[in-house]
């Protein structure tokens, strides 16, 4: 073998250690190990290590299909690469088993064994997969991710126990040790530095946005003032788990919060990401100490496994959250990086908006463009001579008589901006508008205020007991600094839902049962197998071994080769039959020399077939995957015509 004694043993429990499974990898690490020690091998053909070696792939994908229908296509695929030493194990035992302890390469490569059929004189040579296998192991412990150096050292150590066994026998062992040292000292500085400037670029990145996110914590790109209908969409993106009694302060889910308006766009300025610690559990993430008063589940689709959670407002705490990473920025955004695409969480916290940076200067900045005239609205409705809460209270009323609407027929005014002509002439806007609106009329009554996005909790669906929350209830409202605290508003006339609601198609709710199936397939427990499961999986293997094994010879390590075979491959072909027909082979005389004798007394149509037939028992005779049924049956019934024809 090309492995080293023990190594592949060494390999599997280093596998189980890094994976979790230390028990599995251990007793599979003894298992391929035993033949050592074990006397008995399997007189097993290429046949057989074809067959086996198919059964095993079709285990590995059959694997992958169940773990990536019950835990997702990526997570699943994963797992299934984490479990590849299980399931190509019988790979490996065959060969350790088998008399030879080779395998033939064309077991491992069906296209190989097509090309041999069609060429017999194609060579198959017997190769040795110990490495190849030790090398799949170390790469699927690998796959586990467990963090930590523990990794990187049984990485060196195993390569340097195989690398062992081709050292130069003039290398010195001293300068052997010293260069393998310093090439492991190298790379290990290479890995941490690469990981190192990979966290230091995904958080650049986030910062610049070039992330790609559904929503982004730097930027929010309105639809004020574009022409036309806004498209909304009836897609199912959150479920909230409340009561109607509790949901009634989680109306809003926040998402982002944004301070400086420019154009139509909404930034997020001197407001960067910062990393979250979990607790010790790793599902746990504290944004504030202090006990929750108030706990809601939420299950949220996320995009390509990233996005902005949505969290009700006062949300100090976020529990059962599997995330790689978790980060906040001071206006209370909450960026998480799960790579899933549905994830489950309970938020829970305390009264009010807490924890979220006090007011800056940029809270209070009104564009120019736009300040004329909210000055002018401020100054008719009094802002700046009363005190916050009354303010609030009067830009509430002054826009209970504008309309929700989701179109405009007309450009904006030339000279004029689509805020400034929503306030003074066209009273209808959607969501943004009045968001937008209402943060920059607090400014022109000097109180601080931000822009914030999220998502309304309006629907219940008594099909899923829970709140749906779909794209179309995407909203924007407004937070505003009273009281020596953020508070939300939100002025979007309530019949927005209503209106919105009214627009969906017609097979909604048809829609919506398919979503929940598809829902609950998704979110369903991970399969666990029981141990009836196992007793199944324990009698289908002794099965798979006596339909792989049956006439096979098991022989003792060292037996005589005649022991080996009760018969030659072949023997019971009929052109033996032929043979004697037509003319005996001479002791020593090859198929060649016999075939060029008799020919010159056969016609060539006979001639032709006496050499079909010598081809076809040549390959039952010689090639180690025989023939298939109907050319087992052509070779046959050839040949018994042949003989029955004599000379």
């Amino acid at each position: 073998m090309i492995a080293p004694p023990f190594l592949i043993g060494a390999a599997l429990a280093f596998w189980g250690w890094q994976s979790g499974h230390v028990a599995a990898g251990v007793a599979l690490g003894a298992a391929l190990e035993a033949p050592r020690y074990l006397r008995l091998r399997l007189d097993l053909g290429a046949a057989e290590h074809a067959r086996i070696a198919d059964l095993s792939t079709v285990g590995f994908v059959a694997l992958a299909a169940l773990l990536a229908a019950n835990q997702g296509v990526s997570s699943g695929i994963l797992q299934a690469f984490i479990w590849a030493p299980a399931a190509l194990a019988p790979i490996m035992a065959a060969q350790l088993f088998s008399e030879g302890g080779r395998i033939p390469l064309s077991a491992l490569f069906r296209y190989m064994r097509k090309l041999k059929r069609r060429q017999p004189e194609v060579r198959d040579p017997m190769v040795d997969v110990s490495a190849v296998y030790a090398a799949l192991v170390v790469i699927s412990a690998g796959v586990a991710n467990a963090r930590g150096p523990g990794y990187y050292a049984g990485v060196v150590l195993i390569a340097a126990w195989l690398l062992v066994q081709v050292r130069p026998r003039h290398a010195r062992p001293a300068a052997w040790v010293l260069m393998l040292a310093a090439g492991a000292g190298a790379g290990y500085a290479g890995q941490v530095g690469l990981a190192q400037m990979q966290a230091a670029l995904e958080g650049w990145i986030l910062e610049l946005n070039l992330h790609g996110l559904d929503a982004d914590p730097y930027r929010s790109i309105t639809e004020i003032g574009s022409i036309g209908r806004l498209k909304q969409y009836d897609a199912i993106v959150l479920r909230v788990y409340a009561t109607p009694a509790q949901v009634e302060h989680l109306r809003l889910l926040h998402r982002a919060s944004y301070n400086t308006y420019a154009g139509t766009t909404w930034l997020a300025r001197d407001a960067p990401m910062q990393e979250i610690k979990s607790e010790r559990d790793n599902t746990t993430w504290t944004l504030q100490p202090g006990a929750p008063r108030w706990q809601v589940r939420i299950a949220a689709h996320l995009s390509n496994g990233k996005a902005l959670l949505p969290l009700p407002a006062g949300t100090t705490r976020i529990e059962g959250l599997t995330a790689l990473t978790l980060r906040r920025n001071a206006l209370g955004a909450v960026h998480a990086d799960v790579g899933a695409d549905w994830i489950q969480y309970r938020a829970a916290g305390g009264g009010g908006i807490q924890d979220y940076a006090p007011p800056e200067a940029a809270d209070r900045v009104l564009p120019a463009a736009e300040q004329q005239v909210f000055e002018r609205i401020a100054t008719r409705l009094g802002l700046r001579s009363v005190p916050p809460a009354e303010a609030v209270r009067r830009i509430a009323h002054y826009f209970s008589d504008f309309r929700y609407s989701l179109y405009r027929e007309r450009p904006v005014p030339k000279g004029e901006t689509a805020l400034g002509d929503f306030l003074t002439r066209r009273h209808a806007g959607h969501c943004e508008y009045f968001a937008a609106a209402t943060a920059l009329l607090l400014r022109a009554a000097d109180i601080p205020s931000r822009y914030a996005v999220g998502y309304a909790v309006e629907e219940y669906s008594a099909l899923e007991g829970a709140y749906v929350v779909r794209s179309r209830h995407a909203h924007a409202w407004t937070r505003a600094w009273v009281g020596g605290r953020w508070i939300d508003i939100d002025n979007t006339p309530p019949e927005w839902v209503a209106d919105e609601a009214a627009e969906a198609p017609f097979w909604e709710r048809l829609a919506d049962l398919v979503r929940w199936a598809a829902f609950r397939w998704t979110m369903r427990e991970e399969f666990k197998a029981g141990e009836g499961w196992y007793v199944l999986l324990a009698v289908l293997f002794v099965i798979l071994a006596w339909r792989l094994l049956r006439g096979r010879k098991v022989v003792r390590k060292g037996a005589p080769q005649a022991a080996v075979r009760a018969r030659r491959p072949g023997e019971d072909s009929e052109f033996y039959a032929v043979e004697r027909a037509l003319a005996a082979r001479e002791p020593a005389e090859t198929h060649a020399a016999w075939l060029t004798r008799v020919a010159r007394s056969l016609p060539d149509e006979r001639k032709q077939r006496v050499r079909l037939a010598l081809a076809l028992h040549r390959r039952y005779r010689f090639d180690p995957l025989g023939l298939s049924p109907s050319e087992r049956g052509e070779l046959r019934e050839l040949c018994r015509a042949l003989a029955a024809e004599g000379r």
